[in-house]
């Protein structure tokens, strides 16, 4: 009798299983279909707010590539107005390009310059310039200081224009000895100036030598 029990109950779940319909949302009971309106309601709120991050995303990142750019372009007319006639007839611009491209927004009046000038004019703005005028008194101790200073050079990528070269006196007083030194921007500038390794050498040159010294931008 159990063994007849147990063959019924097992053809019984093989039956079910055979179900096409056993689980079709109509035979569901109450509970189940609360349970699924469940999760397909949660489901839709998961992906709508997926949805949400991506548009909340792809708007802040379009507004800080705007702001941006507007900072950069009035960064840009900014530094141009700062500059003389003479510089900005040098790169092809004038001051009603420069007032046009404030007052409508948009770089179209300076995109007339040629380009080459307007790369030439970019590199050298970037570079910044020692210029040393110097009244040498020890002309035998002299070169300790270029030796002391040498580190400091090749440190901070400095590279001379002109290393006391003949020159002639064509107005005002100038002195011994004529120096130009180029590097990558101000701050490069203006740190091998103060770096530990030039101060050394700037304590001999001072004993040998008597200097007017500047830091200048290109232009």
């Amino acid at each position: 009798m159990t063994d007849v029990t147990h063959q019924r109950k097992g053809a019984d779940m093989i039956d079910s299983e055979r179900e096409p319909h056993a689980h079709h949302t109509h035979h569901l009971t109450p509970l189940q279909w609360t349970a699924l309106k469940r999760s397909v309601v949660q489901r839709a709120h998961a992906e709508r707010a997926r949805m949400l991050r991506s548009v909340v995303i792809a708007v802040v990142a379009a507004l800080r590539h705007g702001w941006r750019g507007l900072r950069e372009r009035q960064q840009a007319c900014d530094q141009l107005r700062s500059m003389s006639d003479y510089e900005l007839r040098d790169i092809g611009v004038t001051r009603a390009n420069i007032d046009a491209v404030t007052r409508h927004g948009n770089d179209d009046a300076t995109q007339a310059a040629p380009q080459r000038s307007h790369q030439n004019w970019r590199a050298m703005m970037s570079k910044a310039y020692w210029i040393v005028r110097v009244s040498v008194r020890d002309e035998t101790r002299y070169p300790d200081y270029l030796a002391a200073a040498k580190p400091a050079f090749d440190k901070f990528g400095a590279r001379f224009i002109v290393r006391g070269g003949a020159f002639e006196t064509m107005e005002g007083d100038a002195r011994d000895r004529n120096v130009v030194v180029e590097f990558a921007d101000r701050a490069t500038a203006t740190a091998c100036y103060r770096s530990p390794e030039y101060e050394a050498a700037k304590a001999i040159r001072r004993k040998y030598a008597e200097a007017d010294f500047i830091i200048i931008d290109g232009a």
